[in-house]
C-alpha cells in the first residue's frame, strides 16, 4: 500500500497562443482562460494531501513562473507535443508512485483528486481515470510508477489497449476537462477556482466559484 502523501504528479501545460484552440473565443480571452485552468488546477493538486510533488511541464514561461510560485516543480518541454512534456516531467522522478494529470480541469476540488489516487495505490499496475464522456483521459497513475501514457486522440482507448484499469469513480471535479465551451459551462455548474473565476468575468461570461 502507498502511504499518503508520497504521490507525484506530473501536469503537462501547453501555454501560449496554440492551447485550447478549440474554445470559441478571442485569443486573448482565450489565452487567459487557458492559463488560469491551469493553474487553478495545479493549486488544487498541490493542496491534495496524497500529493508530495506536483511537476509542472511548459515550454510557456509565464506559466512556469507562476506554477513555481504556487510551490511546483518547473521544467520545459523541449518542444512541442504532449508526449514529449510528460516524458519530461517523468524523467526527473524515480520510480515510485507517479500520476500524470492534464491541466484543463478548472473544478478540480483536491479531496477528488486524492479519492482517484486513493485508488490507484489499491491496484498493482496502471489506473485511468477517463474525462467525462469517457472519450479522453484525464489522470493515468501507478504505485510503482512512472505511468505508461497514451495521451492525444481517443486516448481513453488508447490506454486500455496499453494495459490500464479504468477506474470510474463519481468524480465530477476531476473528470470535467474543458476543451470546449459547452464543456466549460459543465465546469462552471460546479464550480470552478478563483483564477478561471477571474478569467470568465473578464471575457464576461458566467462564472460558479469553487465551493472550497
Amino acid at each position: 500500500m502507498v502511504d499518503s502523501g508520497t504521490w507525484r504528479v506530473v501536469v503537462p501545460v501547453k501555454g501560449g497562443g496554440a492551447a485550447k484552440t478549440r474554445l470559441a473565443l478571442p485569443p486573448g480571452p482565450r489565452l487567459a482562460l487557458a492559463t488560469a485552468m491551469a493553474l487553478d488546477c495545479l493549486e488544487a493538486a498541490l493542496r491534495c494531501a496524497a500529493v508530495a510533488r506536483v511537476v509542472c511541464v511548459s515550454d510557456d514561461p509565464r506559466v512556469r513562473a507562476a506554477a513555481a510560485g504556487l510551490g511546483a516543480q518547473v521544467l520545459p518541454a523541449g518542444g512541442p507535443g504532449l508526449a514529449r512534456a510528460v516524458d519530461a516531467g517523468l524523467a526527473v522522478l524515480a520510480p515510485g508512485p507517479t500520476a500524470v494529470l492534464v491541466a484543463d480541469l478548472p473544478a478540480l476540488r483536491p479531496q477528488d483528486l486524492g479519492a482517484a489516487l486513493d485508488a490507484a495505490a489499491a491496484h498493482p499496475g496502471t489506473v485511468l481515470v477517463t474525462d467525462a464522456d469517457g472519450d479522453g483521459s484525464v489522470l493515468v497513475a501507478r504505485r510503482d510508477g512512472p505511468p505508461p501514457h497514451r495521451f492525444g486522440a481517443a486516448s481513453a482507448a488508447a490506454h486500455r489497449a496499453a494495459g490500464a484499469h479504468p477506474l470510474s469513480p463519481p468524480l465530477a471535479s476531476l473528470r470535467r476537462d474543458v476543451d470546449t465551451l459547452e464543456a466549460l459551462r459543465e465546469a462552471t455548474a460546479l464550480g470552478v477556482g478563483p483564477r478561471t473565476a477571474a478569467a470568465l468575468r473578464g471575457a464576461a461570461l458566467p462564472v460558479t466559484p469553487c465551493a472550497s
